[in-house]
């Protein structure tokens, strides 16, 4: 073991200065740390030796260790010391090798990384009472909005669903019949908003989830099996009970979502696809939003969903999240200007646009930023032709909720 004293005229512990320069092969440091010469321990003297319980602050001192000796470190404070003494150590403190802590440690992490809780949902606490509470309800997407920024995803069109904490709900409060084995997966005592979906394009086949448990045994075999046939997806794309913002909240729920699937196995479920899914968030500026909405319709989805950054999730008809269904696309040309409004008085409130292969049809078109407003006179004069976005067309050929999209080019050009 290597002793305490510190000689005075290097700063080298384990000798003095009448033996300085014979034995500096036991240890050597790049600048004098402070030592206690009591007990070998760094960051108190022997004043202060066996009082402080090595709980002042250890001095980060860089120190070349002889080959083969072993560093101690205090598993109650993480002080170190090399050659742990064998007495003078204060009271309540033990020691372990640092080669046996960093193998502790790292046990500790991956009994931590496979212990996951898989307790059944069934056995959880309604936690979130939908019929007194209510849920989030979207806005169909304004054109004054600025949704540059906002979180876009998938409109799934399947059955709205709540999962309260131990049984799901639909967004009145009204009870789903869920075999228990589907029930187990999901997270006990945590509310969860969702849609129950069998995939694009198949809302007629979610007959299925409004069956009701069978009373017959013989017949709840076939229902269970039914399920199992159908690949019934829970997407998830909130947790209710979560009083933080928008990005916390997903990043907790990808999390939840990823770790309930693990417990498949553990809970028995012989399925070879997970049961939850997590509602991927996209950051997107109006083109962006737009433009997705499109490519989801068109390849068989209902639309789009999109969030305020930063949001909270709240149990209304709220202006923090909008949803865009049926766009379609068309040019149009500008035959003339509407004065804003409101916020938008001594402005560009919209252009008057006629349809480029029916001009006899007419629409007002809004949408614009506050750049476009102020500048249209000299970026839009009349007879511009400018691609509008519209959710489907009226009975007379007229685009509904027309939206200024991007200019196209000018007339003649």
């Amino acid at each position: 073991m290597i002793g305490g004293g510190i000689c005075g005229k290097c700063g080298v512990q384990g000798h003095n200065k009448r033996t300085c320069g014979k034995t500096h092969d036991k240890i050597k440091t790049k600048s004098k740390p402070r030592i206690c010469g009591k007990c070998g321990l760094q960051g108190h003297n022997k004043r202060s030796c066996g009082k402080e319980k090595h709980s002042v602050k250890s001095v980060k001192k860089e120190v070349k260790i002889k080959p083969n000796t072993k560093l101690f470190i205090c598993e109650k404070c993480g002080h170190t010391n090399i050659g742990k003494p064998k007495s003078l150590t204060p009271k309540g403190v033990s020691w372990v090798d640092a080669a046996t802590r960093d193998m502790i440690e790292r046990q500790a992490k991956e009994h931590s990384k496979n212990n996951l809780n898989c307790d059944s949902g069934v056995s959880g606490q309604i936690v979130y009472d939908v019929k007194d509470k209510g849920v989030l309800l979207a806005k169909n997407f304004d054109d004054d909005v600025n949704i540059d920024g906002w979180y876009a995803s998938e409109k799934w069109d399947g059955y709205r669903s709540v999962w309260n904490g131990k049984n799901f709900v639909s967004r009145t409060g009204k009870s789903f019949d869920v075999p228990d084995w589907y029930c187990s997966i999901m997270p006990p005592s945590i509310a969860l908003d969702g849609e129950l979906w069998l995939g694009r394009g198949k809302f007629e086949d979610c007959g299925l989830l409004r069956k009701k448990r069978p009373t017959k045994e013989s017949d709840v075999q076939k229902w269970n099996e039914e399920w199992l046939k159908k690949e019934v997806v829970f997407n998830v794309f909130d947790i209710m009970n979560l009083n933080v913002g928008f990005e916390i909240r997903m990043e907790k729920l990808r999390k939840l979502v990823k770790d309930r699937n693990k417990c498949m196995k553990q809970l028995n479920i012989n399925k070879p696809n997970p049961i939850l899914a997590f509602t991927e968030q996209t950051k997107v500026n109006k083109v962006e939003a737009l433009k997705m909405a499109k490519e989801v319709i068109k390849d068989g989805g209902e639309g789009i969903m999109l969030r305020q950054p930063g949001s909270l999730y709240e149990a209304k008809r709220s202006k923090t999240l909008y949803k865009i269904k049926e766009v379609d696309d068309m040019e149009v040309r500008i035959d003339g200007y509407k004065n804003g409004e409101g916020k938008y008085k001594g402005i560009l409130g919209s252009f008057t646009c006629s349809l480029i292969n029916k001009p006899d049809i007419k629409c007002n078109v809004s949408g614009m930023n506050d750049q476009i407003r102020k500048s249209y006179l000299t970026t839009h004069p009349i007879g511009t032709i400018i691609t509008i976005t519209y959710n489907g067309l009226t009975g007379s050929g007229k685009p509904r909720h027309p939206r200024y999209l991007r200019i196209r080019h000018q007339e003649g050009n």
